[in-house]
């Protein structure tokens, strides 16, 4: 189910409190509806008796609890006590991110959710919000090419279960023994920067790169392309659909509309997709001087012969398999 397009089908509110709605669950009632000013509305089911609880109100979203809607669906009519969380219909960029990230969590709520338990849901999805209203420094080329990685892989699951759960991670993606570094640019020839410390491979293990070229191309491929290709495949995996969009979201900053604008030439990053051992990447040695703690380069690699057997998407499979 395509709760993006199910809601741009939604009829408008009828009022602040009397929505026209789809149901998200066959266990609970909870319901994706469309507010008054066009924004998407997650309406869940609270089973506490009413209290007084603090509303939220954040850059992009606000929460309303024991609102008592009036709720309509195709099959049948309701009222009953609601948590109202509502995506700011100013922003209507968010408004598809909003609704996977929050359906995928509403998936995991409990049959029975009190206050106490939807308010849990709610400030673990509103502080992932907030680094949207945060400056970040990443390209969006990084993420694309990070998420090409994975729905170009025979194993979708895997390779998705690898990649880093934190930006801090020192590798894009890693297994036991093993590491993969993906670098992505739009420049003609293939020069990638690096931290020295993103070509050390592990002890014991080995390190790859994953290097693709892109072309931007208006009626290209964008970041929430290739999202949904991958949510796609990992359809009946909850968690791995939680860490899918929260990545996404966590790796677009403030300048998410720009971001989610950037399209690429799908066609043009597989023939140009090359896959290379770490140690096939020209750099330079590790510093003896103790008081050297970090190091970045450029590399150019366009006439570096990758030493894999095959250093294409066949290489990549490979790995992930």
């Amino acid at each position: 189910m395509d709760l993006h397009r199910i809601f741009l089908d939604l009829q408008i509110a009828a009022s602040g409190s009397e929505f026209a709605a789809v149901s998200l669950s066959s266990k609970r009632r909870d319901f994706l509806a469309k507010a008054l000013d066009g924004s998407p509305v997650f309406l869940l089911h609270d089973s506490s008796s009413v209290t007084y609880s603090p509303s939220i109100a954040l850059k992009y979203l606000s929460v309303q609890f024991h609102s008592t809607c009036r709720v309509r669906t195709d099959s049948a009519t309701l009222e009953d006590q609601f948590a109202v969380i509502t995506c700011d219909a100013s922003v209507p960029d968010l408004f598809e991110l909003f609704i996977r990230c929050f359906a995928v969590a509403v998936e995991r709520l409990p049959v029975s959710s009190d206050t106490v338990v939807l308010g849990q849901c709610v400030h673990g999805l509103l502080d992932l919000f907030k680094a949207l209203s945060w400056p970040n420094n990443r390209e969006v080329t990084g993420l694309w090419a990070e998420l090409y990685v994975i729905a170009s892989s025979r194993n979708t699951s895997r390779a998705l279960a690898a990649w880093h759960a934190d930006k801090f991670d020192r590798f894009d993606f890693s297994w036991a023994a093993c590491c993969l570094e993906v670098k992505a640019t739009t420049k003609e020839i293939r020069v990638h920067e690096f931290a020295l410390e993103q070509l050390i491979e592990p002890v014991n293990g080995n390190g790859f790169l994953a290097s693709v070229l892109l072309q931007p191309l208006s009626g290209g491929t964008g970041v929430m392309d290739l999202a949904r290709k991958i949510e796609v495949a990992v359809s009946g995996d909850p968690l791995a659909r939680q860490k899918l969009w929260e990545n996404v979201a966590s790796a677009l900053g403030s300048e998410f509309s720009d971001r989610l604008d950037r399209r690429f030439d799908l066609s043009y990053a597989e023939r140009h997709f090359v896959m290379y051992a770490m140690r096939d990447v020209p750099k330079p040695d590790e510093p003896s001087d103790t008081r050297i703690t970090g190091i970045r380069f450029r590399s150019d690699l366009s006439h570096v012969a990758s030493s894999l057997a095959d250093g294409g998407v066949e290489a990549l499979n490979r790995l992930i398999d």
